[in-house]
Formats: structure tokens, sequence, C-alpha cells
């Protein structure tokens, strides 16, 4: 499992730059919050809330984006996008696919802690 098979590795050296000392709390911060989106995606599709499931998709595309996670981001992306459709259909197969990349993308980010 490679690093640049799931960041933007140019903006995310830039990023590490950028944060200096801090870089390490960002991390943190963005594992934590992601720990908590996860259920709360799986529980909006069970609610069959397409505006809840969207609105959490946008912020962890966006999150994901910021510490460019870019694979990640794009099927939160994909996610929102469904939500915004009411097309909630395959909504369970890519939050199922945003899990298993989330955890890549965790492990990864543990190991540059």
């Amino acid at each position: 499992m490679s690093l640049a098979e799931h960041f933007d590795l140019e903006s995310l050296d830039m990023l590490r730059e950028v944060m200096d000392d801090e870089f390490s709390d960002l991390m943190q911060v963005y594992i934590e919050d992601s720990r908590q989106r996860l259920p709360l995606l799986t529980q909006a599709l069970q609610q069959q809330d397409a505006k809840q499931l969207r609105e959490l998709a946008h912020s962890f595309k966006g999150a994901s984006s910021n510490i460019s996670a870019n694979v990640l981001a794009k099927l939160c992306y994909q996610l929102e996008m469904a939500g915004r459709e009411e097309l909630l259909a395959g909504a369970d197969a890519l939050i199922a696919a945003i899990e298993a990349e989330y955890l890549e993308v965790e492990t990864l980010l543990q190991g540059m802690l």
C-alpha cells in the first residue's frame, strides 16, 4: 500500500511543510472526526435521510480534500451526489468503499505521525 495510491503527494508534502509542527495535530483531528463521521453515514442511509447523507458526505469530502486524500474525497463526492439526487439504492456499496478507503488512509496517516 503506497501513499501515492491514496494521496496527492505533492499537496500532502506542501501541507506538511506549511503546517510544520501542527501537521500531526491536524491529522489527529482528521482521524477523530472521520471515525465519528463513518457511523453517521450508515445511520443516515438506514434512516433513508438523503439530505443528512449528502451533508455528511460533503463535509467528509472537504476534510479529505484538505489533507489530499483524493481517492477518499472522490468516493465522498459520489455519495454526496447520490444523496443530492436521492438515489440511495447503491449508497451502501459506496459507504463500504468509503470505509475501506478511509481505513487505508488512516493507516498511512498513523504511519506519518
